[in-house]
């Protein structure tokens, strides 16, 4: 059953999405534009839907918990902080990312969502802490009829989205990918350029073990990564902030390669 639900992961959030608006009467006009951009990135999936998504969704569910204390922690506000709650671990899911990027494949490819960096992991949290703030700010401005001053923050919201939601939509177009052709590594964030390792060149392809020598391209992050061996070497171009992480140069010339998928062992069943 878990297995079925994880499959079709998409409706449960959007019911659960439903049900926190069927029984909301206090979210603000900022708040039901976040509603809103939630409600439809679980309809139309796309990589930019999980940016969107995952961006927006945790503003709301802090929204209905901040309210909870002035409605006297009643049934039906609770059960709907649950439903949000329930719906923002669904969508955090590695099942809830691969089916979005999957959705924006073309043709035959099979695409898997790689794991963030653990060095990004902290200036990504920053960077939508600043944007959430500067959004929920703006928001109470104009709640209080303060036009001026929601204008103004409102400026500074823009100017801060548009110059960094294109570097957070980037984590949500890093991926590998299974061709015809054999696999790719499609991460513009660590890789200079894409990679195509084709079918013939692949000797092995495991859950690589502790003691590796494979060349890191995951940018060190949680959970087991995969270990691609070939039977020639390959040139890889690093980006400047991989060469910093893993101590090395910019280009290199190898024959295993680590990767981290979000579902490893899926890629076997591909």
């Amino acid at each position: 059953m878990i297995q079925r639900l994880l499959t079709h992961i998409a409706w449960p959030v959007r019911v659960l999405w439903i049900f926190v608006a069927l029984f909301q009467q206090s979210f603000s006009v900022g708040t039901w534009m976040l509603w809103t951009v939630v409600a439809l990135s679980t309809w139309i999936l796309h990589p930019i839907s999980l940016t969107a998504v995952r961006l927006s969704s945790p503003v709301v569910f802090i929204s209905l918990i901040a309210q909870l204390p002035s409605e006297e922690f009643g049934v039906l506000p609770v059960a709907v902080a649950t439903a949000a709650l329930v719906a923002l671990l669904l969508i955090y899911t590695s099942d809830f990312g691969n089916i979005q990027v999957q959705a924006g494949a073309y043709g035959n490819e099979r695409r898997f969502l790689l794991r963030i960096p653990v060095s990004l992991a902290l200036p990504t949290l920053l960077t939508w802490i600043l944007l959430s703030a500067l959004f929920v700010v703006a928001d109470s401005l104009f709640a209080k009829e303060l036009w001026v001053g929601g204008s103004v923050v409102s400026l500074f919201f823009a100017t801060t989205l548009w110059k960094f939601a294109p570097k957070l939509h980037r984590l949500s177009l890093r991926w590998l990918v299974r061709v015809p052709a054999g696999w790719v590594i499609h991460d513009g964030v660590l890789l200079a350029e894409n990679l195509l390792v084709r079918s013939h060149n692949v000797v092995s392809l495991r859950l690589a073990p502790a003691d590796t020598e494979a060349i890191d391209l995951s940018g060190m992050t949680y959970g087991i990564p995969l270990e691609i061996s070939l039977r020639e070497m390959t040139d890889v171009r690093l980006t400047p902030l991989l060469s910093k992480v893993t101590k090395t140069v910019d280009a290199l010339h190898t024959k295993q390669l680590l990767v981290a998928p979000s579902q490893a062992q899926s890629v076997f069943n591909t």
